[in-house]
């Protein structure tokens, strides 16, 4: 990103993030379909969750007026408690972030480096989301944010990314994205959709929570997306087609990407990433455009499986995950046929 502005604060610093075409992902594939990436990853921060953390936190001021005493309280399952925590430091607030387990070390070591205090909770970000709310209820001048429900977090997507979108990219065919808080996909949609109702969305979610298809949950290992629930934020109408990634898949895909395009992408962004080759297989139409949104890096997943077993070919991989099935599904809401 060029830029030759002097900024007041590292806030101003979000978003503006670039898109770029995946052109060797293309030739590797054989795939005729334009391929897109907005790199997330490249905010202040580390991610997507930059464009909302202080849209919340104000939020939440207006709540609850800041003091000297004032303490932001969130949960989180990926990056979003950094950005809050980041934001919380700029201002001067106290920050406490409630987390599962299984959150990656970089995580954690990022909050504690940004002053947040961190509490652990062992059954994922439910509990997780009850400690917060339980931590506040109890804290006078505790105020929580609630990333699933705020609806100023579509508001800010649509304002933000999606006029980047817009303004930087026409006439997209395909918009891909991983659902968390389903902020991202629902405001980018509306937007793509008011513009042009031929866009088809498409919602990525892990194989092992497939909320949205319908299916039982279990663990799964790729963080970011696949909650568990269905964000009350989340427009599923918008919703056209579902792919469902496999643990193994977003590993594979991350690295595909690392190693193909020079691009260090994180767990969630590998699964998107899956799914926009695939769709691009399944089109191969070079009038058609895909646009992923790759919401973070790798560097936040260096002790996951992501690094872990890398000598390991992909047959090996698919033993240990599951067998590869392709899983692109159209949305039970809708009444129209697949075009792929």
């Amino acid at each position: 990103m060029k830029t030759n502005k002097v900024y007041s604060s590292i806030t101003e610093v979000v978003g503006n993030t670039p898109i770029v075409r995946l052109k060797r992902l293309e030739e590797k594939y054989n795939i005729k379909t334009q391929l897109y990436a907005k790199l997330e990853y490249l905010n202040p921060f580390g991610s997507i969750n930059d464009r909302i953390a202080e849209v919340l936190v104000e939020d939440a001021w207006k709540r609850d007026k800041y003091n000297k005493d004032t303490v932001i309280v969130g949960a989180s399952s990926d990056n979003i408690g950094i950005s809050i925590a980041a934001v919380a430091a700029r201002k001067g607030l106290k920050c406490l972030i409630v987390v599962p387990e299984s959150i990656p070390e970089e995580q954690t070591d990022m909050l504690d480096m940004l002053g947040a205090k961190i509490v652990f909770v062992s059954n994922g970000i439910t509990e997780a989301f009850s400690k917060a709310k339980e931590f506040t209820d109890n804290v006078e001048h505790a105020v929580m944010i609630c990333q699933f429900e705020n609806k100023l977090v579509v508001k800010t997507h649509k304002k933000t990314t999606a006029k980047e979108i817009t303004k930087s990219i026409k006439n997209i065919d395909y918009f891909v994205c991983g659902v968390g808080t389903g902020g991202t996909i629902t405001g980018v949609g509306e937007v793509l959709k008011k513009k042009n109702p031929n866009t088809s969305i498409v919602a990525v979610e892990p194989w092992k929570a497939s909320v949205l298809s319908g299916k039982q949950i279990q663990p799964h290992r790729i963080q970011g997306i696949g909650v568990g629930f269905l964000p009350k934020i989340l427009n599923i109408k918008i919703i056209d087609y579902i792919f469902r990634a496999r643990d193994y898949e977003a590993i594979e895909y991350a690295r595909i990407m690392a190693n193909t395009e020079g691009m260090a992408v994180g767990l969630s962004s590998g699964a998107a990433i899956c799914a926009g080759i695939k769709l691009g297989e399944a089109i191969n139409n070079p009038m058609k455009k895909i646009l992923i949104m790759v919401p973070s890096s790798a560097e936040r997943y260096m002790s996951t499986e992501l690094l872990d077993n890398k000598s390991q070919s992909l047959s090996e991989l698919v033993t240990l995950f599951g067998h590869p099935d392709v899983d692109i599904t159209q949305n039970s809401d809708k009444q129209q046929e697949p075009t792929l």
